[in-house]
């Protein structure tokens, strides 16, 4: 069983919600032709990733580009997947008190949400240098503003080949080993991980480490430059087979817009994981007394 996820590499218009969703349904068409099972969008796509404005009256004004649920923004992406047969993981500024949350809903192919998931380990450091005169902005994480989720929940998505359970992550979530493992203690196979962040090595050191450690399929989507620097990518968990080392790496994106597949050997993953299901029980349980220090 094969299941293929489209990454979407794409340049937002700022916090210019309507031309976000046309440009984010154009792709989610366009992915749905070249195979794809789930589309998957970048950090915060309705407003593009944009940042609360520092200057007067710009928390407000930011607070008020959140959506919910109801909105025809999100409606318009649920038509979409019902219509395709595809799933979509949106991202969206969620409306929420005391404050919005960073958000990804994980739309059906029948166009029912199958979970939504809000940012645990939000970047919420800064508030001090907010009361400055003049705040450094480098010094003021994205989610200053923002009110973290609470929980990690896996939902079951259908392909024509069949079904997997996919749970997801939110950028600086993959930093943490919690998210992962609790999402593999409560069934995922598979992880998206929208993101938006200036990529290197260590965060692709725990990305590939994500994957192995909780043998579930990794799968990351990033802005292209000048928004950030791409670098989409897609991890199996599967590091060895027939005892021989290959390669975890499924798809790499370069740092320009573009639409990334990675196709997931589902049945590849399970078989991995039940032939490993010892490390997978350390994960769940911890270590047996025999190997206490």
């Amino acid at each position: 069983m094969n299941f293929t996820v489209a990454l979407l590499q794409i340049t937002p218009h700022g916090n210019k919600q309507s031309r976000n969703l046309e440009k984010g349904l154009k792709c989610c068409r366009e992915a749905k032709s070249m195979g794809a099972d789930l589309a998957v969008f970048p950090e915060l796509w309705n407003i593009g990733a944009t940042q609360c404005p520092l200057r007067a009256g710009g928390r407000e004004s930011w607070t008020a580009s959140a959506i919910d649920r109801r909105s025809d923004f999100f409606l318009s992406f649920a038509a979409l997947a019902r219509e395709l047969r595809m799933n979509i993981a949106l991202t969206y500024l969620e409306a929420h008190l005391p404050k919005p949350r960073n958000s990804v809903s994980i739309i059906s192919r029948t166009g029912e949400v199958g979970l939504s998931y809000s940012k645990v380990f939000i970047c919420d450091f800064g508030e001090a240098e907010l009361l400055k005169r003049d705040p450094n902005p480098t010094d003021i994480g994205c989610d200053v503003n923002c009110s973290p989720g609470e929980s990690f929940e896996v939902c079951v998505l259908n392909s024509a080949e069949g079904e997997v359970r996919v749970g997801a992550m939110i950028c600086s979530d993959r930093e943490f080993p919690e998210p992962a493992r609790q999402l593999m203690r409560n069934g995922a196979e598979l992880i998206v991980v929208p993101n938006a962040s200036t990529w290197d090595d260590v965060r692709t050191s725990c990305l590939r480490t994500r994957a192995f450690e909780n043998l579930v399929g990794v799968a990351m989507a990033n802005y292209p430059t000048p928004v950030n620097n791409g670098e989409s990518q897609a991890y199996t968990c599967v590091p060895w087979k027939d005892c021989k080392s290959r390669q975890m790496l499924m798809a790499k994106a370069d740092e320009q817009e573009q639409i990334l597949l990675a196709s997931f050997d589902i049945d590849e993953i399970r078989a991995f994981r039940n032939s490993e299901s010892w490390r997978m029980e350390y994960q769940r349980h911890g270590p047996s007394r025999r190997f206490a220090v």
